[in-house]
Parts: C-alpha cells; sequence; structure tokens
C-alpha cells in the first residue's frame, strides 16, 4: 500500500481537521458534507472543530459507458445544470444534457428526502461554509456545490479534501475563498487511488454519520428509500446502461463484444433481452484500442439512450493479436472481415439478443466495406449500415447492401474534392451522404463527436418510423 496516503475516509477526515483546526471555536462555522462519499469525511472534521454536520447532494452527468467524463453536475435545491468544458468540446446538446438530469434527479430527490428527514438543506446565509468532499479529479462537482452555495450568500466558503489534482484544485480555487488539499498530485486521477479502502458509502452509513440512525424518520420516507428506491433508478435508466464483456464464437477461434442494454433491458443466459430495445448496434473495428477508444464508447453510450442495444467489438481473435501484431494486410483483410462480421450477425439473431432482427452495422475505415458485404450476406436482419470518415475503404464495385439503408458519414475539411467524388461514385444506390461541416475525415474536431451521434441517432430513428409505418400499411388483397 506504499504511497497510498489515506486508509479510508475517516482517516482522512481526521487529517484535514488538523489543516482546519484555525476554524475551531469561530462562530458561524457549518461544515457540510457532499453526499454520499465527503460525508464519513466531513464526521470528524465537524467533530474537531465541534461544528454543526450537514449534507449536500450533488450528481455528476456522464454519458454511459464513459462515466470517467463528466459532462456536468446538478446539486438538490436548483434545477440548473453546471456545465463542464468536456460537454462544450464533445457537443452535448441541450436536450440529451436535460435527460441525463431528469435521470439523476430521481436519486438525488429520494436521498434528499431521506438524509434531511423531512426539513430543509441549511440555511447557509452568513455562515462560514466548510464544503468537504473525498477528493478531487476534475473539481466539477465540487464546483457545482460552491457555485450553489455561493447563491445562499454565506459570509465564507472553504474547499476542503484530503487529495486533489493540480489542475481539479486550481479550477475549484478560483470559485471559492479559500481551498484546504492535504495532498495534491500533478496529474488527474481517480480519488480512489488515495486510498487503501475505498468502499462506497450506503444510505444508512450516511444517517448514521449524521447521527440520524437512532431518530425516528418518517415511515413513508423510509419505505420509498428501502423499497422503490432501485426501483426508480431502474425506471430512470440509472442501472440498465452497463456493458458486458462476451465471447462471440467464429469459424476462426473466438473473440470478445462488449454488449450494452437500453433502459429497462435485462442480462438473461449471456445475452440481453427486451421488450424495450429498437434495435442492435454493433460497431465494427480492427483494433481494441479503438473498440475501447471514447469515440466507440461515447457513441455506443449515446445509442443506449436512444433505446438500442450495442455490441462493441474487434474483429481480430484474441490468438491473432498475438500472430499478427503489426501485419497490417493479415489484420485488414477485407473478405475475412466480412465473412467474421457476417458470423457475428448470423450469431447475435441464432441467439436471440435484444434488437437483433433489426441489427444495424457501423463502420468506419477498414471496416467500412466489411459492413457492407455482412449486410448483404444477412439481408433478413441487418437493416442499415453507417461508414464514418471519409477515408474509408468501400469495396471495389459498389456492393447492394440488401435491404439495408447506407448512410456516410464524412468530414468537409482538407478531402480532395476528386477523392470524396470517387467515394461518392462507389455508393450504393441506396446510400445517404452526410457531411459534417469543419471537419475532417477523423471527425475528432471539437463538438464534431456529438454532431456526429445525435444525426446518427436521428437517422436511425427515421428508419424506425419509416418501418412502423409500413408495418401500419394495410396488405392488398
Amino acid at each position: 500500500m506504499r504511497g497510498i496516503p489515506f486508509r479510508d475516509r475517516s482517516d482522512a477526515g481526521r487529517v484535514l481537521a488538523e489543516s482546519l483546526a484555525h476554524y475551531a471555536g469561530v462562530p458561524g462555522v457549518v461544515v457540510v458534507g457532499l453526499a454520499r462519499g465527503g460525508v464519513p469525511v466531513a464526521r470528524p472534521v465537524a467533530e474537531a472543530l465541534g461544528t454543526p454536520l450537514s449534507v449536500l447532494i450533488p450528481r455528476r452527468l456522464t454519458i454511459p459507458g464513459v462515466e470517467e467524463v463528466a459532462l456536468g453536475a446538478i446539486v438538490e435545491g436548483t434545477g440548473r445544470i453546471i456545465l463542464d468544458m468536456a460537454a462544450q468540446h464533445i457537443g452535448v446538446p441541450a436536450r440529451l444534457l436535460e435527460r441525463l438530469a431528469a435521470m439523476e434527479r430521481v436519486d438525488l430527490e429520494r436521498c434528499a428526502a431521506l438524509y434531511h428527514a423531512g426539513s430543509s438543506p441549511p440555511d447557509l446565509r452568513g455562515r462560514i461554509v466548510l464544503l468537504v468532499d473525498d477528493g478531487v479529479a476534475t473539481g466539477l462537482t465540487l464546483r457545482a456545490v460552491a457555485h450553489v452555495v455561493r447563491r445562499a450568500r454565506p459570509a465564507r466558503i472553504v474547499a476542503a479534501v484530503p487529495i486533489a489534482s493540480r489542475w481539479g484544485a486550481q479550477r475549484i480555487a478560483r470559485e471559492v475563498d479559500e481551498l484546504a488539499v492535504m495532498v495534491t498530485r500533478t496529474t488527474v486521477e481517480p480519488v480512489s487511488s488515495g486510498y487503501q479502502d475505498y468502499a462506497p458509502v450506503t444510505d444508512d452509513e450516511v444517517l448514521e454519520l449524521l447521527g440520524r440512525r437512532g431518530r425516528r424518520v418518517s415511515p413513508t420516507v423510509r419505505d420509498i428509500s428501502d423499497q422503490i428506491g432501485t426501483a426508480l433508478s431502474l425506471a430512470a435508466g440509472r442501472l440498465d446502461h452497463r456493458e458486458r464483456t462476451i465471447l462471440i464464437p467464429v469459424t476462426s477461434g473466438a473473440f470478445g463484444g462488449d454488449l450494452g442494454m437500453p433502459p429497462h433491458g435485462v442480462f438473461a443466459r449471456g445475452s440481453v433481452r427486451s421488450d424495450h430495445v429498437r434495435g442492435l448496434v454493433i460497431l465494427a473495428h480492427t483494433k481494441e484500442r479503438d473498440r475501447n477508444g471514447f469515440l466507440s464508447r461515447y457513441l455506443a453510450g449515446r445509442l443506449r439512450l436512444g433505446g438500442y442495444a450495442t455490441l462493441r467489438l474487434d474483429l481480430t481473435t484474441i490468438s491473432e493479436r498475438r500472430m499478427i501484431a503489426g501485419d497490417v494486410a493479415a489484420r485488414f483483410e477485407s473478405a475475412r472481415l466480412t465473412a467474421r462480421l457476417a458470423e457475428v450477425c448470423d450469431w447475435v439473431a441464432r441467439e436471440g439478443v435484444a434488437g437483433a432482427q433489426r441489427t444495424m452495422l457501423v463502420g468506419a475505415g477498414t471496416t467500412a466495406a466489411p459492413a457492407l458485404g455482412a449486410a448483404a450476406r444477412c439481408p433478413s436482419h441487418v437493416r442499415a449500415v453507417i461508414a464514418r470518415g471519409t477515408r474509408v475503404d468501400l469495396p471495389d464495385r459498389p456492393v447492394s447492401p440488401g435491404r439495408a439503408a447506407f448512410l456516410l458519414i464524412v468530414g468537409t475539411d482538407r478531402a480532395p474534392g476528386r477523392q470524396r467524388d470517387a467515394l461518392v461514385a462507389q455508393l450504393p444506390a441506396v446510400a445517404e451522404l452526410m457531411r459534417v461541416p469543419h471537419t475532417t475525415h477523423a471527425l475528432e474536431e471539437p463538438d464534431a463527436v456529438g454532431f456526429v451521434a445525435e444525426r446518427i441517432v436521428d437517422w436511425l430513428d427515421g428508419l424506425a418510423r419509416d418501418d412502423r409505418r409500413r408495418s401500419a400499411r394495410p396488405s392488398r388483397g
């Protein structure tokens, strides 16, 4: 455990209290722990200073599947979303942020009713407020709380954390009157890395630390918390976006994929079954790092929010990755990848994976041609093919993707006109072309990721509406 500063949150709180000793006996001081993880740190601080302990409840907004990247935060007592720069860089639309906030508010309101036991949050006007959390990575959550607390017109806001990244600490320092940090790290690392024991904090632990376990808490509040708290979270989709690594058998061996479900989906016998799945989107890659990259994970998470099951996979097997490291020709041989992706499409249909009856394939670069070829081989259940990026490898001659619709998403900058014209000439007759302004072939510019994700979801939703209209038409006798 060498190099880990703190044993657990209580240990960190005792160390933090020493640095705040000058506030002992000062009138008007109140310690506010950020629930849940900040409360075990705040309790020793409040005891050492002889001050009241209160609690405020923030929630981070993240895209399911990319939880380490915070887009924004909400705090009890206000409906405002505090945005982080990541949301602006990605280009996350306001409607998506509002949906994410609505999902988080379900649990936030449940916790607020439970922790405050029917009372209002503390009156902070004119008080010296010590905001305590268990650590800072980017600092978004603590900054959001400080912003909300500032509206209550306290005399002074002090942010106190045991451990913080230098970058996060600098951002917080601009929002508060004083910052106390015991350990500052030069890099942005998970807060958990500063603790030997970083077990999740439960509702019961928070109540005990607040001194409310022995009190009579409203039966209605406790019933809601104990009996339907999880159900409320499930209904909002908080528990439904997890991915599970599965092993997919093919003729040449087996390779792994990350299978994720939309809200209300459930895993069953290694696959996902649900009545709420609008289709299955397979995001095909030829490199494991691309499969696990931010763009793939963000797009998959956004699709799941739209009601689609997702399968992110690398079309190389485990044994091949050992043998063909550096052998680009072997890794990217189109006919082999086409056959393999077609096997995956057949496998998800045969296994009854949710949404497989409406499979959509997403490829980029070397997986564009295999996606088209797989659609042609599996016309009964592949509904759409999407290729992104100007530099995509399409078949040598136009290939009909069966009944599947085809969308090509390209950048507009630094893409030679002849190259783009040649690419468009290769497209199947059913293809649609979508240009993303002010982007290059990789579509990695600011705002591009969010823009592309929204357009893909909108396009797939349009196909779903068309399918419903066709199925609703009366057949001609």
